[in-house]
């Protein structure tokens, strides 16, 4: 999918594809780029987004655009296989801003790309939705949180309820099938009776998709300035909140295939290419990338970014690199490789406590919230 407007778009795509099955280009990669403005910042994000540099959008995605033509050509980029648009709020950027950045893309995006973009309620409008629909995003993430007032204050969030319908009203206007939320719990508002009305107020919405993460203070946070303590989330005879949510969420169909993330049935192919460790560009300020086996980070301030300033990179080892493949594949469906485990005593361990189970010749773990516990159990 892409932009299928002006002629001779898909033929430049079919060249460029062909001429990589001839090895004159030959890497297929996923693309995160990173959009770091908000109206307003929440007191949980510890995200590298900032609400007072609004002057500096159209500068921004120039230099964006610009970044990422050059690191398509320098990495031999032969197709784009997914793209996220994350932040900050990529919705709070004037659509017509991310025009140049699809017309980069074009040629490179692969048969049936997953292009996602996130996005406000409160800043999704029709028209920002609809001009994006026809650029060739394909997925929206919503980012909802809850649907309560109490909730949303105490998060911080500036959208209200209805601004959530309206948001997920307009993406079906212009067409887009492939709809995500996201949900927090673990915070002093979460009890059952709530966090069952919102599983089934999510249910009963045309989504396919929703990640529900448990509130944590992270460093970098207002929250965490404010030494605003974690909700434990133990409650209702369950081992956790995250159990209790995954229940429910479960028996409203939709199933989990990572940690925090639940598919009814679309599972995200972007993330599925972050957990199965595929090469990926990230780019922005703050954005992080891994090729082949080198993990780059983008200058965080927006002006070291927009002055060309270079980030930093990381050579990653044979050990880093398994011990990754260990703590993605615990956390979700992709599974541990059992040729890439090296304790296989401990392995034996596990498969007889039935923390984890054999399935071809790969490791899954029972439960994903352990995931990290085994990861470290056995590196």
């Amino acid at each position: 999918m892409g932009l299928k407007n002006g002629n001779g778009k898909n033929e430049i795509r079919k060249v460029r594809i062909k001429s990589c099955w001839f090895g004159v280009l030959g890497l297929e990669v996923s693309v995160y780029l990173h959009i770091p403005f908000c109206d307003s910042k929440c007191g949980y994000c510890a995200f590298n987004s900032k609400t007072n540099k609004n002057h500096l959008k159209t500068q921004y995605m120039q230099v964006l655009s610009e970044d990422l033509q050059r690191k398509l050509l320098e990495f031999g980029i032969c197709g784009v296989t997914s793209l996220y648009i994350g932040g900050g709020t990529p919705s709070v950027v004037e659509s017509q801003q991310y025009r140049k950045i699809f017309e980069i893309l074009e040629p490179y995006l692969v048969e049936n790309a997953e292009i996602n973009i996130e996005a406000n309620p409160n800043s999704l409008t029709l028209e920002w939705i609809r001009d994006l629909k026809q650029m060739g995003v394909n997925r929206l993430s919503l980012g909802v949180q809850s649907f309560f007032a109490e909730k949303l204050r105490f998060l911080e969030r500036t959208h209200r309820q209805d601004s959530v319908f309206l948001a997920i009203d307009n993406a079906i206007k212009v067409g887009l099938e492939n709809l995500s939320i996201d949900l927090i719990y673990g915070t002093p508002f979460c009890n059952e009776e709530i966090l069952i009305q919102e599983v089934q107020m999510a249910s009963k919405l045309p989504i396919n998709h929703i990640s529900a993460y448990q509130l944590s203070i992270d460093e970098g946070s207002r929250f965490f300035v404010q030494q605003k303590s974690e909700f434990s989330g133990e409650f209702a005879g369950f081992a956790s909140m995250g159990h209790f949510v995954k229940d429910k969420l479960e028996g409203a169909g939709f199933l989990r295939y990572e940690v925090s993330n639940y598919a009814r049935p679309y599972q995200s192919k972007h993330n599925l290419a972050y957990w199965e460790q595929r090469d990926y560009l990230g780019l922005g300020a703050g954005g992080v990338g891994c090729v082949g086996g080198v993990r780059s980070y983008g200058a965080c301030e927006i002006e070291a970014y927009l002055s060309g300033a270079e980030g930093k990179r990381e050579i990653l080892s044979q050990s880093d690199l398994d011990l990754e493949h260990l703590f993605l594949g615990f956390r979700s469906c992709v599974g541990v490789l059992e040729e890439r485990v090296c304790k296989k005593q401990r392995l034996e361990v596990l498969l007889n406590e039935n923390k984890v189970e054999r399935r071809g010749g790969r490791i899954y773990a029972v439960d994903y919230f352990l995931g990290d516990e085994l990861a470290l159990f056995l590196c």
